[in-house]
């Protein structure tokens, strides 16, 4: 009976030194999560006197424009519509940034797809966060329409060729083209520079090894696009999220 007592008593007081230390573990980790996100405060200016359109919006963005990546990506991204005029307040929450990367700082305000300012080439360092944006020369509406093809995903590049992969997008929100392997086809919604697809039907052709590796990952791509954006006459970039990052096309035709 004592050994079976004991017993009890030590089960009792291990189990409360489980209980006890739970909360603080689970705070630990909390506080060590909360502490992996930064926030970068600042203001977008322009020194033009002109008043914005209603429905303009800023958005502002942090790209790792190292080499080794092909495309720039895009570690994070505020968008905000904007209510009054400049200086333009901004509020960017971002992760911590990994070593070994050339991290810049670029922002564009834009009335329903058309550039009208943005941060010169080559962005801006983190620890300048007031941008002074510049006119955008004859902002002419370039939607994303048209046909394209694939020149990166990723860290992915893809050649030139009759078998390259492409996309082409149709002003009725409907998408066709290949992924190198098999056909696919769906629609998209398109409002202003917010664009997303949705799921795609594709054919079921087998291909070699490295196609249907590159299959996957193009298809795994489209399901994280989040936006768009334009990059001179012959780029037109995909915006995904922080891990996937960013799908470059250009023109079918180009060379």
């Amino acid at each position: 009976m004592m050994i079976t007592l004991r017993c009890f008593v030590l089960n009792l007081l291990v189990a409360g030194s489980i209980l006890s230390t739970a909360p603080v573990y689970a705070a630990s980790q909390i506080a060590s999560q909360a502490a992996t996100m930064h926030t970068l405060q600042g203001h977008a200016l322009y020194r033009e006197r002109m008043a914005l359109p209603p429905g303009a919006v800023l958005s502002v963005w942090i790209e790792d424009t190292g080499a080794t990546h092909g495309a720039p990506l895009v570690m994070a991204e505020q968008r905000t519509e904007i209510h009054h005029g400049v200086p333009i307040p901004y509020t960017l929450t971002y992760p911590t940034l990994p070593p070994g990367g050339h991290y810049v700082l670029n922002a564009e305000i834009t009335v329903e797809g058309q550039r009208l300012f943005a941060t010169p080439d080559g962005g801006t360092l983190l620890d300048h966060p007031q941008l002074l944006l510049r006119r955008v020369a004859e902002t002419t509406v370039r939607a994303p329409y048209g046909t394209w093809r694939i020149q990166s995903v990723g860290n992915l590049n893809f050649d030139n060729t009759p078998e390259a992969p492409g996309l082409t997008l149709q002003q009725d929100g409907t998408v066709y083209g290949t992924d190198g392997c098999n056909r696919l086809m769906g629609h998209f919604r398109l409002e202003a520079q917010t664009l997303q697809f949705q799921p795609m039907a594709t054919t079921r052709k087998a291909c070699l090894p490295p196609l249907m590796a590159q299959e996957q990952k193009i298809g795994a791509f489209l399901s994280t696009v989040t936006s768009w954006s334009r990059e001179g006459e012959n780029h037109l970039i995909l915006h995904g999220n922080a891990a996937s990052g960013t799908m470059v096309l250009v023109p079918q035709d180009a060379q």
